[in-house]
């Protein structure tokens, strides 16, 4: 039985448990030992034999480790949901209080508007240390027409051209093979998926 243990890049001699290695350093292995198997076909079936043997505990060592870290995405992507939903418990929870507070406070400053309306309090009521106020808002207008009703006078009216990039038509163009370059940069990023093999990859698999 060929030797699991290989030394670690950073120059450690104390050897390393190929199912200790990172995915990195088995396919730097796996590598290597391809480069050894083609080197190695004129000096004997017997040291290209051994390379073979090495090579197939890296691959499996190497399939293992890929299956661990799928499954601890899996694992990161369920704890992420289920703090999300507590989280979203917490959050909802908070605007509750949120809403109900709002709800005291605008109680409070609609029952003073009430009494000013009806002149039981007046503008300015000083009390020991604080003061409360009652003043006008800043105006605001409401419109009662819209911007190209024919009764309102153009100085009232504002003419706005706006005009915006289709991005969906720059990318449609340069999927026909247009060249955009020239006003538009086409980035197309990588993302990593982790999913489940299917029957027919599993066969093709196992057969290389």
């Amino acid at each position: 039985m060929q030797d699991k243990t290989i030394n670690s890049e950073s120059g450690d001699t104390k050897p390393k448990d190929i199912t200790e290695r990172s995915l990195r350093e088995l396919s730097l292995e796996a590598a290597l030992l391809w480069n050894q198997i083609e080197d190695a076909s004129e000096s004997g079936a017997e040291n290209v034999e051994n390379l073979v043997k090495q090579l197939w505990q890296v691959q499996e060592a190497t399939e293992s480790k890929i299956d661990s870290i799928a499954w601890i995405v899996d694992y990161l992507k369920v704890e992420i949901d289920l703090a999300k939903k507590r989280l979203d418990a917490v959050i909802e929870l908070h605007e509750q209080f949120i809403a109900k507070k709002e709800a005291q406070l605008a109680g409070i400053k609609q029952g003073l508007l009430w009494l000013h309306e009806r002149g039981l309090i007046p503008k300015r009521n000083i009390g020991k240390e604080r003061e409360i106020e009652i003043r006008d808002n800043n105006p605001k207008v409401i419109p009662k027409v819209v911007a190209d009703c024919p009764e309102l006078p153009d100085e009232f009216r504002v003419q706005e051209l706006k005009s915006r990039l289709d991005l969906q038509a720059i990318l449609d163009a340069h999927k026909s093979g247009r060249d955009v370059s020239s006003f538009a940069e086409i980035q197309v990023g990588k993302q990593v998926r982790f999913k489940f093999q299917s029957s027919r990859a599993k066969v093709k698999h196992s057969q290389s």
